[in-house]
C-alpha cells in the first residue's frame, strides 16, 4: 500500500485562513507502464453543486461512487546493440471502485471549509488500495471579483494538459474572466506525494479574459523537486531523451477556445517548456499543441445530457508535471508523444454517468537506443452521484 502524504502543511495554511475568516526497461527498456487512475473532476468546485441554505453555518455532504474498467497496451523497440531490434511488448489491465465524500461546512455565503474523504481498491491489484483517507482539506473564500483557496485542495490548470494534482498551497484569483480587463490568479505551493523525491514546489501566473465568444487564457508555471532524482541510466542514456524525469521545468501555455456553437467549441494550447535533470546533465528547450473540439454539455443531474470531445497532442515531455488524461504520458520518458484521445460522458438517468474514452499515442521523437513506441488506451466508467 502507498504511503498517503502527510496533512500537516495544509492544516497548517487552513488554520492560518480561518484566522483570516472567523465567521467565513533497465537502463535501455522503457519503464513498466501502468494505468494511471483517473483524477478528480476539472471543477471541483462545480462538480458538487452548493445546496442553497437560510441560515449559516450549515454542513453540507456529497459524494460519488465510480467503478472503472481499463485496458492498456503498450510496445516498444530497443537497440542495446547496434543493429540488434528488441520488441517488447505489455498489456496491463485496471479495475478499480472508488468512493468519494465530500464534507464541507458553510460558515456563511462566501466562506466554507471544503473535504474530501476518499476510498479506492484496485481489483487486480490488493497492494495498491487506499482505504478510507482525508485526501483535501482546505477553506475557500469566494466572492464577486476574489477567490482565495489555502490548504490541500485538486490543482488543475486549464484542460489538465500540464497538471492535474493535489497541492499543499495558497490560489487567489482577483477579477473575473469574463468581465472588465479579465481574472489574474496565483498559486504557490507543492505537489503532494510519498518522499521529497515525488514532490515539487512551484508557483503559477495565470491570465484569462474572454471577448465575446473568445476565450484567452496565458499562464507560467516555474516548479522544481524538493529532492534532485538520481541518473535515470548510464550517461549516454542519461543525456539522451532515453533516459526520465526532471529536476525543473518552466512551463508557458496560451490557450484559444472559440465557441462555434451553442453545444460545439474548438479550443488551441500552445506550449513552450524548458526541462533539466541535474544528474544526467540534461537540458532541454522544446514546443508543441494541443488541439480539441468539444461537442455537447453535460450535466448530471438532467437525463440524456452529454459531452464528447475529440483531442489530438503533440506535448513535449517537459511541458508535462502531471497529466489529467487516463494514458500513461511517463511511457514515453522524454521523447514526447503525439497522438489522438477521445471520450465521451452520457448521462443515463440523474445522477448517473456512463463514460467511454481512448487514446492512441506515440512517441514524438527517437534516440539512439528507444524508438517506435505505441501506446493504446480503452477505458470506460460509471460513476453515481449522490
Amino acid at each position: 500500500m502507498n504511503k498517503q502524504p502527510s496533512l500537516w502543511p495544509g492544516a497548517v495554511l487552513c488554520l492560518a485562513f480561518i484566522a483570516l475568516f472567523p465567521a467565513s526497461l533497465s537502463a535501455s527498456l522503457p519503464a513498466s507502464p501502468n494505468l494511471p487512475v483517473e483524477e478528480t473532476a476539472p471543477l471541483e468546485d462545480q462538480e458538487i453543486p452548493v445546496t442553497e441554505k437560510g441560515t449559516c453555518p450549515y454542513v453540507e455532504l456529497h459524494g460519488d461512487y465510480r467503478w472503472l474498467w481499463g485496458r492498456g497496451q503498450f510496445r516498444a523497440e530497443s537497440q542495446p546493440v547496434p543493429g540488434q531490434v528488441r520488441r517488447h511488448d505489455e498489456r496491463v489491465y485496471l479495475a478499480t471502485r472508488r468512493l468519494r465524500l465530500f464534507p464541507f461546512v458553510h460558515f456563511n455565503e462566501k466562506t466554507s471549509l471544503r473535504t474530501q474523504l476518499e476510498d479506492l481498491r484496485n481489483d487486480k491489484d490488493a497492494n495498491a488500495d487506499h482505504h478510507l483517507y482525508l485526501g483535501r482539506l482546505y477553506i475557500q473564500h469566494e466572492q464577486d471579483r476574489l477567490k482565495v483557496e489555502a490548504g490541500r485542495f485538486n490543482y488543475y490548470l486549464l484542460d489538465g494538459n500540464v497538471i492535474d494534482k493535489k497541492v499543499d498551497g495558497l490560489r487567489l484569483r482577483l477579477g473575473q474572466h469574463n468581465s472588465g480587463p479579465g481574472s489574474l490568479t496565483f498559486f504557490a505551493g507543492r505537489t503532494t506525494g510519498e518522499d521529497d523525491r515525488h514532490r515539487q514546489r512551484g508557483w503559477s501566473l495565470l491570465y484569462s479574459s474572454q471577448y465575446g465568444r473568445l476565450k484567452s487564457d496565458a499562464v507560467y508555471l516555474d516548479f522544481h523537486r524538493l529532492q534532485s532524482l538520481p541518473p535515470s541510466g548510464p550517461r549516454v542514456l542519461g543525456q539522451s531523451r532515453a533516459g526520465t524525469g526532471f529536476d525543473q521545468q518552466r512551463i508557458a501555455e496560451w490557450r484559444l477556445t472559440y465557441d462555434l456553437t451553442p453545444k460545439l467549441s474548438a479550443s488551441l494550447d500552445l506550449l513552450h517548456a524548458w526541462g533539466r535533470h541535474d544528474a544526467d546533465g540534461y537540458d532541454t528547450a522544446d514546443s508543441g499543441f494541443v488541439a480539441a473540439l468539444t461537442y455537447g454539455h453535460l450535466d448530471e443531474r438532467q437525463k440524456s445530457s452529454y459531452e464528447a470531445w475529440i483531442r489530438y497532442y503533440d506535448q513535449p515531455s517537459a511541458s508535462i508535471l502531471y497529466h489529467t488524461m487516463d494514458g500513461d504520458t511517463t511511457f514515453f520518458r522524454r521523447m514526447g508523444f503525439r497522438g489522438w484521445g477521445a471520450r465521451l460522458d452520457y448521462i443515463p438517468q440523474p445522477g448517473l454517468a456512463w463514460a467511454i474514452e481512448g487514446f492512441s499515442l506515440r512517441n514524438h521523437h527517437d534516440t539512439a537506443f528507444l524508438g517506435s513506441m505505441k501506446e493504446l488506451v480503452f477505458g470506460t466508467s460509471l460513476t453515481a452521484y449522490f
